[in-house]
């Protein structure tokens, strides 16, 4: 059965794991970035958390530059070093490369050089994550947040690229919706995970807000390409626990459908 989750803080995990989700998805560069003291008192918390941590999100922050020739680099190899060691260490399975900063197409480099770049670092990636038992979904993003990789085709092309056998594409439906893709794209070549939020908004997802021929087209093209893997809600709410509640009935709903 797809597994539900939500992008947010460990700090949630026991009020996640009364309504009945699955697993927490953290943020790979905010943990990346602690102080040695602040990850090992994360860690801890983690380890004493009701709810696994199986996703991270955000591999890699701005400052690091994926298309040109230092993306592949000894800074960002240092970078990855540490950080897959930390998702390790804490238990995730799958990372998220969405990082629309740091994959940004800059003036003077076409598509074509801006796509070899970004195949040679997920190579690279794919790689030493792989040493660390780890997944990496690429995601694509809606144009207003990144110039390059817009739909799941364009994930699945680019992952089939880097030539390693731990990198897959990624499905936002939100980012889906903005971009007018259809969900055949799920079902004709697959994905490994998966993001969700309201059309209008990008809220958690309700009964009523618009969205839910959505949900249900895209919970249906999953179900019918076999997916078994995880959704996490990514977005906005005004009240986590009431907003996390009404989510998590109508999800669990559609993966039960």
């Amino acid at each position: 059965m797809i597994r539900l989750g939500i992008c947010t803080s460990i700090d949630h995990a026991a009020v996640m794991k009364e309504i009945g989700y699955d697993y927490v998805e953290l943020g790979m560069t905010q943990v990346a970035q602690l102080s040695d003291a602040d990850y090992a008192a994360l860690r801890d918390q983690v380890k004493a958390a009701p709810l696994p941590v199986e996703a991270m999100n955000g591999m890699i922050p701005a400052e690091y530059p994926l298309c040109c020739p230092e993306g592949t680099g000894k800074r960002v190899q240092d970078y990855l070093a540490g950080a897959f060691a930390r998702a390790q260490e804490l238990g995730v399975r799958v990372v998220v490369f969405g990082s629309g900063g740091a994959r940004r197409v800059p003036e003077g480099v076409t598509p074509a050089q801006a796509y070899c770049y970004l195949a040679d670092y997920l190579a690279l990636a794919g790689r030493m994550a792989a040493q660390h038992g780890l997944s990496i979904a690429v995601e694509p993003l809606r144009a207003a947040e990144c110039n390059i990789i817009h739909h799941v085709a364009e994930a699945q092309y680019l992952a089939q690229r880097s030539g390693q056998r731990n990198v897959w594409a990624l499905a936002d439906l939100y980012h889906m919706m903005q971009g007018n893709e259809n969900c055949a794209a799920i079902e004709e070549r697959g994905v490994i995970h998966c993001h969700i939020a309201d059309r209008a908004r990008r809220f958690y997802p309700a009964a009523g807000d618009g969205s839910e021929g959505d949900y249900k087209a895209f919970f249906a093209a999953l179900q019918k390409s076999g997916y078994d893997g995880r959704v996490s809600i990514e977005g906005s709410c005004e009240d986590f626990a009431r907003d996390a509640e009404a989510s998590f009935a109508l999800l669990d709903a559609l993966r039960r459908a």
